[in-house]
């Protein structure tokens, strides 16, 4: 028994010892890095830029700007991978901001004598704090012309800041909201008195330019953080700004740098929300693609901007038809998917399973045959096309 069991050791740790000493290793990037020279800040401020791997390169992106991006990228860059992979939110990268003077950057000026304790103590403390204006002035002269120029966007930004940088995203708001189309105060350090802010939402309430979104949160830190973000809701619910729509959410279990991961997933996924259509059974039961069609087709107007529909929405919808046995409904939503995304194998794959739902066998076999053929040509795992091989077999079998 001890001589297996020695013998079972060896094998194990000798096969260990072999499999590490050949086994190569690369170095994983995330994202990368670019230097820009900032005239208006004098200096030159790191940018680390992310996009999605799944990301074509003709396709146009939302970009979703971070504060404080040296603590935040990869928090933010693999949110945004995974809920873009997912079709949570549509495709978009990520531009995240390196500090370099925070209270400088990111906390407003103090008009005339300081109104709360918070403010004295940064104005005695950080004589250079306030220079939020040329911040942004840098952010928008300077930042966002370059990421234009340089990669696909298409004009809808959205703004992420956490503690000081989450009052940046407030200042914003209220003083220069058409920059940003969403905002993320994440835990915003509560600057203003309660006049300030009073006096600052009626001033963004006065003065409406465009549209915009706010998502405001705060984790466990009680004191100034939590009464700062209510008195931000009370006044908003007292002043009604028609251009604004705003969602809060408390996080009493996390921390205030523990609260990052959570609120960034929840803020996205809410304030992309009206990009994932909702099937109902009711839709299953009376309504064909057009209605998605149409939808989408509302939003693209509104956005200005085409906006496809979906991957998953397509087959929810089939699916909710196919269940309420509307075949012939659930074909032409799935023909529709696949003039939406004609180069995707997927899309002819449930084409295929739509036929053969409809006992249309020939049909099905054809759309099956080139979905493998996609998948060939697009150099899909071969896990996959030994399965869509598989599948291919069962079409056939059916004739």
């Amino acid at each position: 028994m001890k001589l297996l069991l020695s013998l079972a050791l060896i094998l194990t740790f000798s096969t260990s010892f072999f499999s590490y000493s050949n086994t190569a290793t690369t170095d994983i990037t995330v994202g990368k890095k670019v230097i820009l020279q900032s005239k208006i800040l004098n200096e030159d401020r790191p940018i680390s830029i992310f996009i999605p791997d799944t990301v074509k390169d003709d396709q146009p992106l939302y970009v979703i700007y971070l504060l404080d991006g040296v603590e935040h990228f990869h928090t933010a860059s693999g949110v945004i991978k995974s809920l873009v992979d997912y079709e949570q939110i549509p495709n978009a990268m990520l531009v995240a901001i390196d500090t370099t003077n925070r209270v400088r950057d990111y906390l407003p000026q103090v008009e005339g004598e300081p109104k709360t304790e918070f403010q004295t103590f940064v104005k005695n403390k950080w004589p250079d704090a306030g220079q939020t204006d040329n911040f942004l002035k840098f952010v928008s002269d300077e930042l966002m012309p370059y990421i234009n120029n340089n990669y696909s966007t298409n004009g809808y930004n959205t703004l992420i800041g956490h503690s000081n940088a989450g009052t940046l995203a407030l200042y914003t708001l209220v003083n220069q909201p058409e920059l940003f189309n969403n905002y993320i105060a994440i835990s915003p350090n509560s600057w203003w008195s309660d006049e300030e802010l009073k006096n600052n939402i009626i001033k963004y309430t006065k003065n409406p330019k465009g549209a915009q979104e706010l998502f405001i949160s705060v984790a466990s830190e009680g004191a100034r953080f939590y009464t700062g973000a209510l008195n931000t809701l009370v006044n908003l619910e007292q002043q009604m700004p028609t251009q604004l729509k705003w969602e809060y959410k408390h996080y009493p279990t996390f921390s205030h740098m523990g609260t990052i991961l959570p609120a960034i997933s929840d803020s996205l996924i809410h304030l992309f929300s009206d990009l994932i259509f909702k099937v109902t059974d009711e839709h299953g039961k009376f309504a064909d693609v057009s209605l998605i069609a149409g939808y989408y087709q509302a939003l693209s107007d509104k956005y200005g901007f085409e906006l496809k529909i979906p991957q998953d929405v397509y087959v929810e919808f089939a699916h909710r038809q196919q269940k309420f046995g509307n075949t012939k409904k659930a074909i032409t939503t799935l023909k529709h998917f696949t003039r939406g995304y004609p180069n995707a194998a997927y899309s002819h794959m449930r084409l295929s399973q739509g036929y053969t739902a409809d006992k249309q066998f020939k049909e099905a076999v054809t759309s099956m045959k080139h979905a493998l053929e996609l998948a060939k040509q697009n150099s899909r795992d071969p896990l996959l096309i030994d399965a869509l091989k598989d599948m291919v077999n069962e079409a056939q079998a059916n004739l």
